[in-house]
């Protein structure tokens, strides 16, 4: 019966599927075009080196403040458009009929999509570090031997970020998720989604920061430009140090906990709302 549902969802659910993890990786694969292929925007890489391999290759690091920002808002909608459905036309009698019980349904429902949710982040914080690596790799500037260490580093610091931004948006998931089986028309669950999203994010305030727990040493810029700009698209201050990178993102179990905590509490009341909802034939 299980791998019945799974069919089933991805039938239904391929395109959100596909659409929400190509949103999450919109930013690295424009950029790695953009590098690619013109030369003005590889200027900001002209000094790139094994000595100074950190100034550039954190900048991979940038994601996890998307997946937890713009990008959450991304999920919660992902979440609408999974649930939604079912409740606004009426199919959600066909889990009335089925040889399992609805919670049961509802919990596998709710799995697979936040498995995926969790799956998708995860990707879309590890793709950049190794992907940037590998194009700095095929430039030649850098070699293996001279960089791995700054390469594992920074790595090391986006599976942190990667614990931290999946279960953020896992609850998100699980809260747009709630909103979706309350609400029973699609556009009114996707605002009230993007209510509760902003209302979490502001409430929650710094409980969730997975920044580094360093102070302020030396102050690092880094500046942006567009346009008729002659000059490079970025421009970086100075080069990270290994024990700035160590310190991003450590995992704080109180928050990550909570997190893991808020998703089940929200899931398990997703499956008594359907176990207990009746609709008019």
């Amino acid at each position: 019966m299980i791998r019945a549902i799974l069919s089933k969802e991805w039938q239904e659910q391929r395109s959100k599927y596909i659409g929400y993890w190509a949103t999450l990786n919109i930013p690295f694969l424009v950029i790695a075009i953009a590098v690619a292929i013109s030369s003005v925007a590889r200027m900001p890489f002209a000094d790139l080196s094994n000595k100074n391999i950190l100034k550039h290759l954190p900048l991979a690091l940038a994601e996890p403040a998307l997946l937890v920002t713009v990008f959450l808002l991304m999920t919660g909608y992902f979440a609408v458009a999974t649930c939604s459905p079912e409740n606004e036309d009426r199919s959600l009698f066909f889990i009335f009929e089925l040889p399992v019980s609805r919670i049961r349904y509802t919990i596998t429902k709710l799995l697979i999509g936040g498995i995926f949710v969790v799956a998708a982040v995860w990707f879309a914080t590890l793709l950049p570090p190794s992907g940037g690596y590998g194009m700095m790799l095929a430039s030649g500037k850098v070699t293996w031997a001279g960089s791995s260490a700054a390469f594992w580093a920074v790595m090391a610091a986006a599976v942190r970020l990667a614990t931290w931004c999946s279960l953020i948006s896992l609850g998100i998931f699980a809260c747009s998720a709630l909103v979706a089986a309350l609400i029973p028309r699609w556009w009114l669950a996707a605002l009230a989604s993007i209510a509760a999203t902003i209302g979490l994010f502001v409430s929650t305030g710094s409980f969730f920061d997975f920044s580094t727990d360093m102070p302020e040493q030396n102050n690092l810029s880094v500046n942006v430009s567009w346009g008729s700009n002659p000059g490079p698209w970025v421009n970086i201050s100075r080069a990270l140090e290994l024990k700035e990178i160590n310190s991003l993102g450590h995992l704080h179990w109180q928050p990550l906990l909570s997190a893991v905590a808020f998703s089940a509490l929200l899931m398990a009341a997703i499956a008594w709302i359907y176990q207990r909802k009746e609709l008019d034939r």
